[in-house]
């Protein structure tokens, strides 16, 4: 903030004194000093600094803040958290998606489609977050799709639901929320 208060008051004065070399030296230290520090005079960029790299922790770090203070809506409402497994996998299958989990093969497990999933939550979702939570996750994953597992509980009303794709090919990612059916 002060790199950004020093450029500023060097182009206010800038305008207000007439002597061109000793404004145009301050002017090309006031950018020098901006560039290595990251900031220009009009706003706070960082120059320097690469682009993020499509690795698993800042895909991860992108769902949580994406899914932050976001509730999957059932009779119980849900937190919506970042879910991955850094097993190597070639495809999401059933009983793939219950080996990462560690459940038994003869666990019940269904699919669902990716595209209704969220076609449910964006019309009902007025400041588009999941809209956004899906964009992102659409332009990171492949092989997109929905698993829906009942708890242990009465008439299989609770479950857990991972709606999950494949990141570089190989690892499960997604978010992971949990329901209560009526």
């Amino acid at each position: 903030m002060k790199y950004r208060t020093l450029c500023l008051a060097t182009v206010r004065s800038t305008l207000l004194n007439r002597d061109t070399s000793g404004t145009f030296r301050i002017l090309l230290l006031a950018a020098f000093v901006g560039i290595f520090a990251g900031y220009s005079c009009h706003a706070s960029t960082h120059i320097l600094s690469p682009t993020p790299e499509k690795t698993l922790p800042n895909l991860v770090v992108g769902i949580v803040a994406r899914s932050a203070n976001l509730n999957y809506m059932t009779e119980q409402d849900s937190e919506v958290f970042a879910f991955y497994r850094n097993t190597a996998v070639s495809e999401t299958t059933e009983s793939v998606f219950l080996g990462l989990l560690r459940q038994p093969a003869e666990s019940q497990i269904s699919r669902h489609s990716w595209s209704t999933f969220f076609q449910i939550r964006t019309q009902n979702d007025s400041t588009g977050r999941w809209r956004h939570l899906q964009e992102y996750l659409e332009a990171h994953l492949t092989d997109l799709t929905v698993f829906r597992i009942p708890r242990d509980s009465p008439y299989e009303a609770q479950y857990d639901l991972y709606a999950i794709g494949l990141f570089n090919g190989e690892t499960v990612v997604g978010i992971q929320m949990f329901g209560v059916a009526t």
